[in-house]
């Protein structure tokens, strides 16, 4: 895969239909206890003075404790194991005058160190809206206007200890990981199902580095 300017990027094809409540461990991961949730300054239409303009930065594991990393410019998640470098999401909250406070908090996320960031489209092959990541940083898409921002803005939303991210371009449309280790993260409109749309976020220090490594192959077994 590799990645052009502007309005390219590297997609992920959509999730299924199916409306099942998943029975999978909910055991946190390894190497340190998880946060509920990004603690991004959080906004209202009437407080956009509260927005910061400093990005946090998390590593996210699903449901069942599989890590998101970044391998080959396509976000995966895959077991948690102690060799594995999870990617570091660079989480900054978002002005949009067009949100609906009930969905959570707009946020832009970015990986890569801050210069790819997560966008919902749809593509013009597909029906439906689908993931990409997009060679723009994080500062650039901050900077611009709303209508330009959107499709980069998710809604994050509590659900107990975890988090929902909500696409706000194409509402409906959730992040998701399979349950398959090893499969890329999507997009999908089914909460449940064959899908894991509720994520936790365990803070990076100022130490940790945002890996975009190989992993040994046998991880994706």
């Amino acid at each position: 895969m590799s990645f052009l300017e502007e309005n390219t990027g590297v997609e992920m094809d959509s999730a299924g239909h199916e409306r099942a409540e998943p029975q999978r461990s909910s055991e946190a991961p390894a190497g340190g206890a998880l946060e509920p949730g990004p603690s991004v300054t959080s906004f209202s239409p009437a407080h956009a003075e509260m927005v910061t303009t400093i990005p946090e930065k998390f590593s996210v594991y699903d449901q069942d404790q599989k890590v998101v990393v970044l391998d080959c410019g396509t976000l995966m998640a895959v077991p948690n194991k102690h060799y594995i470098l999870p990617e570091t999401f660079s989480v900054l909250a978002s002005r949009l005058c067009s949100a609906y406070e009930e969905k959570g908090s707009p946020v832009l996320l970015a990986v890569s160190n801050g210069e790819l960031c997560l966008c919902c489209e749809e593509d013009n092959s597909k029906s439906y809206p689908s993931l990409q990541l997009k060679k723009q940083s994080l500062e650039y898409v901050a900077a611009q206007e709303e209508a330009q921002r959107l499709p980069f803005t998710f809604y994050r939303a509590m659900v107990g200890s975890r988090n929902t991210l909500e696409s706000a371009a194409h509402t409906g449309w959730f992040l998701s990981t399979s349950f398959n280790a090893g499969e890329p993260v999507e997009m999908t409109d089914s909460l449940g199902g064959n899908k894991y749309t509720e994520f936790s976020f365990e803070h990076v220090g100022k130490a940790a580095v945002s890996p975009s490594k190989a992993f040994p192959p046998s991880v994706m077994k």
